[in-house]
C-alpha cells in the first residue's frame, strides 16, 4: 500500500516523483516491487495520453500484426540520436492508425519519417524499460514536416540561382535518345517504355537502375542523373526521371537536397513524372519539365516530337504550296513570254519585210540610177575610145611602125641603120629598111 510521501521521501527526476514506502527507503526491494513502484509513478507522472513528435528509426512489423520503432530525435547538427524511446503500436490501434492514413493517402510509416504520434507512456516490466503505446497519428504534422524542408530548400536553391537553372536549357527539337532514371523492372519503367515504343517512332531509351524509395534512394537517384548527364556528347537528348504513386511520405526522396542539386546542375534538359495527379516535389520545380505520371511524363517527350513532325509537314506543305505557286506564275508567266515573243516576231518580221520591201524598192531604183550612169559613162568612154582608135586616125593621115619584132617605133632613138620596119597605113601595110635615121634635137 502506498501514501503520500514526503519531502525527504521523493526522488525527482524530469517531473516523475517515485514513492518509497514508508520504512523502506534504505531497505532492499524486489525487482518485480521495483518495478511496481515505477509503474506506478510514471502512471501517477502521465495519467493521459502524450502527444510526441520525432523521427521513426528501426520499424520493424511483426507477424502477429503489431508494429514497433523507436521514436528519436536529432541532435543540434541533425542528427538523430539526441533521444529516443521505444514505441508499440499493437494490431488493435493499428487499424485505426492505417485508417487514418488510408483516408489522407498522405504518409507512410517508414524509417526517416517525421511522425507526432499519441499514446500512452507506460513502462513494460519484462525489459524493464518505459515505452510509448502508440493509439493515434497526425499526417499533417508529417506533412507540414515536409512543406517546411521543401520550402527551406526551393529558397536555399533559388538564392543560388539554381531552380531554374534546369529550365533554362534549350528543350531538344528532336528528343528521341532518352536517358530514363527509375527503379529498373519498375511499373514506373513498363509505363514509359511501352508508351514511347508504341508510338513506332525511333526512341532510343537507356535505363538508368536506382532505388526511389529509402534512406539510400536520394543518393542513388542524384547519382544516376549525375551518370546520364556525364555522359559523352549526343549520347541523350534529355533525362526522364519518374516513379509511381505512393503515399507523400514515400516520395520524400524526390524533395532531397542531393536529387535537386543533381537535376539543377544536369546538363542536359530533366523532364520529372513522378507519383499521382495531386503528387508536386522539389523535383518538379527545380526540373526543365514535369508531368503529373510517369505515363504523363513519356507523353510530354511524345508530344514534343509530335510538335517537331507537325512543324516539319507544315513546312513541307507550305514549301510544296508555294513551289506550286511559283511553278504557276512561272506557266503563266511563260505562256505571256511566249505570246508576247510571237507577237513581237510577227511584228518584227512584218516591220522587216516592209523594210526589206523598202530596201530592195531603194536598191532597185539605185541600181537602174547607177546602171543609167554607168550607160552614160560607158557612152562617154566609147566615144573617146572611138576618138582614140589608131583605125580612125590612120584614115585622116597618121601611120603606125613597128620593127620587124613587133616592137612599137615612137621615136628614132627606137631603130639603128639596117633595121626592118612595117608600116601600117589606112590602106595596108609597107615594109621598108632603115638607111638613115634624123633626130630633131627640141632642146632651147
Amino acid at each position: 500500500m502506498l501514501r503520500p510521501a514526503s519531502a525527504a521521501e521523493q526522488k525527482v527526476s524530469r517531473g516523475i516523483v517515485i514513492v518509497v514506502p514508508d520504512g523502506q527507503i534504505d531497505s532492499q526491494l524486489g525487482v518485480r516491487q521495483l518495478c511496481a513502484m515505477v509503474d506506478d509513478a510514471i502512471s501517477a507522472a502521465f495519467p493521459n495520453e502524450v502527444w510526441v513528435q520525432g523521427s521513426i528509426s528501426g520499424l520493424n512489423r511483426s507477424a502477429r500484426g503489431h508494429v514497433y520503432f523507436d521514436l528519436v530525435e536529432t541532435d543540434e547538427l541533425g542528427q538523430p540520436g539526441a533521444a529516443s524511446i521505444p514505441v508499440a503500436l499493437f494490431a488493435n490501434a493499428k487499424q485505426r492508425v492505417n485508417a487514418i492514413l488510408r483516408r489522407t493517402n498522405s504518409i507512410r510509416m517508414h524509417d526517416g519519417v517525421e511522425i507526432k504520434i499519441r499514446g500512452a507512456v507506460t513502462f513494460y516490466e519484462r525489459q524493464g524499460r518505459v515505452q510509448l503505446i502508440m493509439s493515434l497519428i497526425d499526417p499533417s504534422f508529417t506533412l507540414g514536416q515536409i512543406e517546411q524542408a521543401r520550402a527551406q530548400l526551393l529558397g536555399a536553391l533559388a538564392a543560388e540561382g539554381l531552380l531554374r537553372a534546369n529550365g533554362e536549357l534549350p528543350w531538344p527539337v528532336l528528343p528521341l535518345r532518352i536517358a530514363l532514371v527509375t527503379s529498373s523492372g519498375s511499373a514506373a519503367e513498363a509505363d514509359v517504355v511501352h508508351q514511347l515504343t508504341s508510338t513506332g517512332r525511333p526512341f532510343e531509351i537507356t535505363v538508368f537502375d536506382c532505388r526511389v524509395q529509402g534512406d539510400d534512394a536520394p543518393g542513388d537517384i542524384a547519382a544516376a542523373i549525375a551518370d546520364a548527364g556525364a555522359a559523352e556528347p549526343g549520347a541523350f537528348d534529355l533525362v526522364a526521371v519518374v516513379r509511381g504513386g505512393g503515399a507523400r511520405t514515400d516520395l520524400v526522396a524526390f524533395d532531397h537536397e542531393k536529387v535537386a542539386r543533381a537535376i539543377a546542375t544536369c546538363p542536359l534538359p530533366v523532364v520529372v513524372g513522378v507519383g499521382h495527379e495531386t503528387d508536386h516535389s522539389v523535383a518538379d520545380d527545380v526540373a526543365h519539365s514535369f508531368a503529373k505520371t510517369p505515363t504523363a511524363c513519356a507523353d510530354l517527350i511524345i508530344d514534343s516530337v509530335a510538335r517537331f513532325e507537325h512543324r516539319v509537314t507544315t513546312a513541307s506543305n507550305r514549301i510544296a504550296t508555294a513551289a506550286m505557286h511559283h511553278l504557276a506564275r512561272a506557266d503563266l508567266q511563260l505562256a505571256s513570254h511566249r505570246t508576247n515573243v510571237a507577237r513581237a516576231a510577227n511584228e518584227t518580221l512584218t516591220a522587216k519585210a516592209s523594210h526589206l520591201d523598202l530596201v530592195e524598192g531603194r536598191i532597185t531604183n539605185a541600181a537602174s540610177l547607177a546602171l543609167e550612169r554607168a550607160e552614160s559613162v560607158l557612152e562617154r568612154h566609147e566615144v573617146r575610145v572611138r576618138a582614140l582608135d589608131p583605125a580612125v586616125a590612120l584614115t585622116r593621115g597618121w601611120s603606125i611602125t613597128h620593127r620587124a619584132d613587133g616592137e612599137l617605133v615612137r621615136t628614132p632613138n627606137d631603130l639603128t641603120t639596117g633595121d626592118t620596119v612595117v608600116t601600117t597605113l589606112a590602106g595596108g601595110r609597107v615594109t621598108s629598111t632603115v638607111t638613115d635615121l634624123t633626130t630633131e634635137n627640141r632642146d632651147a
